[in-house]
């Protein structure tokens, strides 16, 4: 009788133990529920007011199944020329038939039919977007209408350089030279992105020239007035992407210039940011929205925000530091994530938040050789060192996930001392380097497997080049 007794107290005992194991493992799956984002979403709705209904949430998790794949993400086109973008719509890892809706963000650039036929018009960078139907997802393509001009700064002879390309073979035609004017050694170069006005930093003379841009032949004339008298030492400037906005890095006051580009092409001047150093570089980032500015000898690398309303700078954030015992050049990543800045003796990578402004450490990879400039490729697979006292340009692969690079192959024998600047046209095909006292531009075809450059041979663009910019 005991015996029986014992053995109900003991089941007894373990249905307890159960039944408050099983009552814990409640609490805490609940307590973990509770926690969990989406449960708080449909429980808690006036947390997030946008998000204040189930169907909303329903939405939400439908579009993160929801993809849209082009066949093209970004290209180049020829003024004049078209592309047939197409879309495939994939739900939940299964084609779907939909019809796409098709927006062009700049239709004096490029416009996009129903079916997604681009047709170039006009000089510019715009986004073509294909949105699903049930707008659920859409996918965008980065587009560079071009004419295949390409514009040289000519230091020793002070004039401008007129190049065309043909966009079949990449070869270049020496077109003209213009004279800068008052302006002497020109250095820095640029064109505003709709192919109307171009300009120069004349680094002896303190002056930027003004020229006007022949919509159908490329050809330059002097603007009116033919310069503006800026007693800064100019080196090289840069140019916001809707135009407004002319920006240069000042040696002779160890600034950054900040302009505004009037309807006629002439520049007013805004303000004046001191730096505290010397000779410099400047670049833009990829939206837009920050200028980026290095020194000699200095180990990081400073972010301003412009402010479009009147282009006015503010200082936005400081990089981690880097090593650095000669002058550098920036480049940014097509997809606007990643700052390269390639100084002696490394690369330094920094990831970028293109709402702050903020810059982090991602890797430094070792070279060990000079730095004049360097050019990413605009697919960002690719990325180009000039290393100008080795007379050596070296081809890293870049990883666009993590923004990390590695050595590849490079292209030798060019006179040490030699090698300035480098572009390579929208189309991702060919390359362009100067080669200053040889008085040649050297001609590239890029493979667009391993971003490995073939010579295909010089030419003489009026003089001896320092710098470079494509239209």
């Amino acid at each position: 009788m005991n015996s029986e007794i014992s053995k109900q107290f003991y089941h007894s005992k373990i249905l307890v133990v159960a039944k408050i194991f099983s009552l814990l493992v409640c609490l805490f799956s609940f307590n973990a529920c509770l926690l969990n984002p989406i449960v708080q979403c449909i429980l808690f709705p006036e947390k997030d007011p946008s998000r204040n209904s189930l169907f909303a949430l329903w939405a939400l998790l439908s579009n993160s199944n929801s993809v849209v794949e082009l066949n093209r993400t970004w290209a180049g086109v020829y003024k004049g020329d078209s592309l047939q973008l197409e879309a495939q719509y994939y739900l939940y890892g299964n084609k779907t038939d939909t019809v796409f809706q098709w927006t062009s963000s700049n239709e004096s650039v490029a416009t996009v039919s129903p079916t997604g036929l681009v047709q170039s018009i006009g000089n510019g960078k715009i986004i073509i977007t294909a949105t699903t139907a049930d707008g659920k997802a859409s996918a965008t393509s980065a587009i560079t209408v071009y004419s295949g001009y390409l514009y040289v700064s000519l230091d020793d002879m002070s004039t401008v350089g007129f190049l065309t390309m043909n966009h079949t073979t990449g070869a270049l035609t020496s077109f003209a030279t213009y004279s800068t004017g008052a302006g002497t050694g020109p250095t820095g170069i640029g064109v505003d992105p709709f192919g109307k006005f171009l300009f120069t930093g004349n680094f002896y003379s303190g002056t930027i020239s003004q020229f006007l841009i022949n919509q159908t032949t490329g050809a330059l004339t002097s603007n009116t007035p033919s310069f503006l008298t800026d007693e800064a030492s100019p080196r090289n400037l840069v140019i916001t992407p809707d135009g407004k906005y002319l920006y240069l890095a000042s040696e002779g006051t160890s600034a950054i210039r900040a302009f505004s580009i009037n309807a006629n092409g002439t520049l007013t001047f805004i303000a004046s940011y001191s730096t505290d150093i010397g000779h410099s570089q400047i670049q833009i980032s990829r939206n837009g929205n920050f200028i980026f500015y290095m020194g000699t000898l200095v180990t990081e690398m400073t972010s301003y925000r412009i402010n479009y309303a009147n282009g006015t700078l503010s200082h936005a954030s400081t990089s981690p530091s880097f090593p650095n015992d000669g002058s550098g050049h920036v480049s940014t990543h097509p997809n606007g994530n990643y700052i390269y800045v390639s100084s002696v003796p490394a690369v330094t990578i920094f990831s970028f938040d293109e709402n702050t402004g903020n810059m982090s450490f991602v890797d430094s990879v070792f070279h060990g050789l000079s730095i004049n400039s360097t050019a990413i490729h605009p697919s960002g697979l690719f990325y180009y060192l000039l290393h100008i006292n080795e007379g050596i340009i070296s081809c890293y692969t870049v990883d666009p996930k993590s923004g990390k690079i590695s050595y590849s192959s490079n292209v030798t024998g060019y006179t040490p001392g030699n090698l300035r600047f480098m572009v390579i046209d929208p189309t991702g095909r060919f390359a362009y380097a100067a080669d200053i006292n040889a008085a040649n531009l050297l001609q590239f075809s890029i493979n667009q497997t391993t971003g490995a450059l073939t010579f295909l041979g010089n030419v003489n663009p009026g003089g001896n080049p320092w710098n470079l910019t494509f239209l």
